[in-house]
């Protein structure tokens, strides 16, 4: 553009210089050629010639504009970054529409002139792994290095959810821990390694995770509700018994993982449950009992109840007076009836023990309390009786 303005003056300062000489005479130019000649005044001569440098001018301005940002060029250019664009679009409705194929094949196919490059590797490394082609997902991602110097983080992370979906668990949580360390709040890492020690059933360390994932509200509260419930389940499930070590060691280590779970879910039946199955592995019959009745006053609950009446007492009469309250208000309770008739018979009271039995089988029938009045009948020398509730039982069971 400069050099056009420094040409246009440059003519006008020629044709100024050439009016002056011009006004003190007439003066005629003749152009020829082997066979034609032109002759012209100067006047009309340097009108033609600023005509032409006007000409030149006027088409080097078009060629310009046509080949500038804002000519043909721009346009042929936005036309084809449209076309990527739309490209890349309906490469993302395959993804959404689940069809992994046609949604891998059209990012890859258009990322290379896309907009938005490190979109297309994404989501196409995505649409690989759910086609089980990994060696293509991980292909994708290191193209997404390439385009992208920022995207890191990001490649990191589709990584690991590539490496747990291909079952190498300890890999994939190699690399969410040093992710979870730059990014502690970042939800889909969090949401990762979850995943990861869940599968693995590494519940300790997911018992240590919990009170992070809680802080930063990695789960809504009902997920981590559950989650949370399962872990210390699990926790309780699977404790590890050592065979070298003495029986009071262990009691101390079910005790101190009683300890580490939340008061609001130590009442919940499967925790006390299998809290109570370790307890019954080392023989804790009095803790056992101590924690039953507790819990029993606070909230009633069958499986407790079953669970205390099944349960070896060294004083079951001090158990049995307790338990015998609980009938002024639930005198119609099967259950409660079939503990009192247990616990009876752990105190040799026999003829008590009977009556219970019989009591319940009135409420509820079952081949389990008619073998149990049974043996009762048959120990106080009712055989009679007793043989007629053996075969009332095995008619119930068939």
């Amino acid at each position: 553009m400069q050099r056009i303005l420094f040409l246009t003056i440059t003519a006008l300062l020629v044709g100024a210089f050439v009016g002056l000489l011009l006004q003190k005479e007439e003066i005629y130019l003749l152009l020829a050629t082997e066979n034609i000649s032109f002759e012209m005044t100067v006047w009309t001569a340097l009108f033609l010639y600023l005509l032409s440098i006007l000409l030149v001018v006027i088409i080097i301005l078009v060629l310009t504009w046509v080949l500038g940002k804002k000519g043909i060029r721009s346009w042929l250019i936005v036309r084809g970054e449209r076309k990527n664009l739309e490209s890349t679009k309906k490469g993302l409705v395959y993804f959404i529409d689940y069809d992994w194929k046609k949604a891998a094949d059209t990012l890859e196919k258009s990322a290379k002139k896309s907009l938005i490059p490190s979109i297309n590797y994404i989501f196409s490394a995505k649409a690989a792994a759910e086609l089980e082609d990994y060696e293509r997902a991980y292909s994708n991602l290191g193209s997404l290095k390439l385009v992208d110097s920022k995207a890191d983080s990001v490649s990191e992370k589709i990584r690991a959810e590539l490496l747990l979906r291909e079952e190498k668990f300890e890999e994939s949580i190699e690399i969410l821990k040093g992710l979870l360390k730059k990014f502690p709040r970042d939800s889909a890492v969090n949401k990762l390694l979850i995943d990861c020690y869940y599968l693995t059933e590494k519940w300790s360390e997911l018992q240590k995770s919990l009170s992070h994932i809680k802080k930063n509200q990695v789960l809504i509260a009902s997920s981590f509700e559950l989650l949370e419930l399962e872990t210390y389940q699990n926790l309780l499930k699977h404790f590890k018994w050592d065979k070298s070590k003495h029986i009071h060691e262990h009691i101390e280590k079910i005790d101190d993982l009683w300890e580490m779970i939340p008061k609001h879910i130590q009442s919940h039946p499967s925790i006390i449950s299998r809290y109570f199955d370790l307890l019954d592995y080392v023989d804790n019959a009095e803790k056992i009992t101590q924690l039953v009745i507790k819990h029993i006053k606070k909230s009633w609950n069958h499986e407790l109840i079953r669970r205390l009446g099944n349960t070896k007492h060294s004083a079951p009469e001090k158990i049995l007076s307790v338990a015998e309250k609980w009938l002024f208000d639930r005198p119609d309770d099967p259950i409660l009836l079939e503990c009192l008739g247990n616990l009876c018979i752990n105190a040799s009271l026999l003829g008590k023990a009977k009556d219970y039995f019989s009591a319940a089988l009135k409420i509820k029938s079952s081949p389990g309390l008619f073998l149990k009045l049974g043996k009762v009948l048959s120990e106080i020398g009712e055989e009679e009786e007793s043989r007629l509730m053996f075969e009332r039982g095995l008619e119930e069971s068939i």
